[in-house]
């Protein structure tokens, strides 16, 4: 049996979407057998994965603190003391 199977996507509703049913879109729309150079097939996946994107880092507590203006100095003043040693 050979079908086609057709699934509407409103991308003004996504963020409205489970994740499930939001990550079974995203594989949907990178196996779409459209050509690339269709300029709606790369915008809907565009789309579908920015709402991914902003659902993870939505949720996703930012790194504080990994970097800070006085960091290099106390390296570099680090580096010096172990040096000396």
């Amino acid at each position: 049996m050979k079908i086609d199977i057709t699934i509407p996507v409103d991308t003004d509703t996504l963020s409205s979407l489970a994740d499930d049913y939001l990550a079974a879109l995203w594989h949907v729309a990178q196996t779409n057998p459209a050509p690339i150079a269709d300029a709606a097939a790369g915008r809907v996946a565009e789309y579908i994965g920015r709402e991914i994107i902003r659902r993870y880092l939505a949720n996703t507590p930012p790194l504080l603190w990994a970097h800070q203006g006085g960091h290099a100095d106390w390296a570099k003043l680090h580096l010096q003391q172990d040096g000396a040693k």
